[in-house]
């Protein structure tokens, strides 16, 4: 006999019916932006698909090369700015007509926000499909898809080493945070935490995955030994004229105000104080609301952060819910969530307006956490029937 399904517990003042209702509200979007990607010229894809069908050879990271080889296949030129080896991955999809690789590259990235949606409720002692609910919800995760982008392989990643810092499983910590080396901007909160914490273990383990990513990228680069030299001048060249370019995109403070013509000084120096006023709270919260923090905070630092990359804060909402014994209190955290959703919606009359309110977003919740508004303390609730503080079970 098969029994009832068992009822959708909701950590919010939201009833499960109209959450499930915005979820897929939320995915329709999505699906209507993903739809335009093929007017707009596949958005970013074509970089990964040009970078799918050079790996391997001296044209992947030469930049007058490169951008000759994209000429030269109806690609406008721009530089591959990851580890090199990461070109590996799009190898696949690259074996396709630019129109096919698109499509299979966003179900494989819609494929990794379900899995990391289910991923990030056990992490954070959630119902899975609440987690389900809120990585498509969060608009960032699925426009990564949508835009030919790849945050949904570093948040998987992130969450990985997350549920090994939960396990206590260092060798699970320094893998997740390893294979985040393909994009090194993204990791480095997540090192700068291990190393905070004396992780020592988990440091090595990533320092050998970081290892492999070199020998990978000598592979991607023909023989390149000095990519690392290679790739750090041509992005010497990259970031001004590309944070630029993006900066109505931007979800960092240095990408927001070097993008608008502060000294760079200036930007880098409110960002060095945000990362103090941080640092308290990265030593003492317990680990896997560290990890989020750690996750937020690289955002709001970043030099180079977008609306896309803001995928990565899923697990810092996540943690809000409340059922690891500390997250933000009702009704603060049902409004925060309503917050999230509209800057969701709002992205892209934000980028006509010249502002990511995604980024906005994410700034407000880099002051929260820093700042302990509305965060409580329990008893955590992993492996027990989730409790969440001041949460009202409305029916459906």
């Amino acid at each position: 006999m098969i029994g009832a399904a068992r009822p959708l517990e909701v950590p919010l003042r939201i009833a499960s019916r109209r959450f499930w209702m915005w979820g897929l509200l939320f995915g329709f979007f999505t699906a209507v932006v993903i739809s335009n990607s093929i007017a707009a010229g596949y958005i970013d894809f074509p970089q990964f698909w040009a970078a799918g069908r050079t790996v391997g050879t001296p044209d992947l990271l030469d930049r007058a090369r490169h951008g000759a080889w994209e000429l030269a296949n109806g690609v406008s030129p721009d530089l591959f700015p990851y580890t090199p080896g990461t070109a590996w991955l799009f190898a696949p999809f690259a074996v396709f007509p630019i129109s096919v690789g698109f499509w299979l590259h966003a179900a494989a990235m819609a494929v990794l926000v379900g899995v990391a949606g289910w991923l990030g409720a056990r992490v954070y002692g959630l119902d899975w499909r609440v987690g389900f609910v809120v990585a498509v919800a969060w608009s960032p995760c699925l426009i990564a898809a949508a835009f030919g982008q790849n945050s949904p392989i570093a948040l998987v990643c992130i969450l990985v080493a997350i549920e090994g810092l939960r396990r206590d499983d260092d060798r699970l910590v320094g893998l997740g945070v390893g294979l985040l080396l393909y994009k090194p901007t993204l990791a480095i909160p997540l090192l700068g935490l291990l190393l905070l914490r004396g992780r020592w273990r988990a440091l090595g383990v990533a320092g050998i995955a970081a290892g492999v990513w070199y020998l990978v990228s000598v592979a991607a680069t023909a023989g390149d030994w000095a990519w690392p030299v290679h790739l750090a001048s041509a992005l010497g060249v990259y970031y001004g004229p590309n944070t630029d370019f993006n900066v109505s995109r931007a979800t960092s403070l240095p990408g927001v105000l070097v993008g608008h013509g502060v000294p760079t000084y200036v930007a880098w120096s409110l960002a060095l104080l945000v990362v103090a006023a941080a640092l308290p709270r990265l030593r003492r919260a317990p680990l896997v609301e560290a990890a989020a923090g750690a996750c937020l905070v690289g955002l709001a630092v970043s030099p180079h952060s977008l609306n896309y990359e803001a995928a990565v804060a899923l697990p810092f909402i996540l943690w809000m819910l409340g059922a690891t014994g500390t997250g933000i209190r009702e009704p603060a955290r049902t409004w925060l969530i309503y917050g999230l959703c509209a800057a969701g919606l709002m992205l892209l009359l934000a980028l006509w307006a010249g502002m990511s309110s995604v980024g906005i977003a994410v700034l407000v919740l880099t002051a929260i956490w820093i700042s302990g508004w509305q965060r409580f303390e329990s008893q955590p609730t992993i492996g027990q029937p989730p409790r969440y503080d001041g949460a009202e079970q409305l029916s459906a």
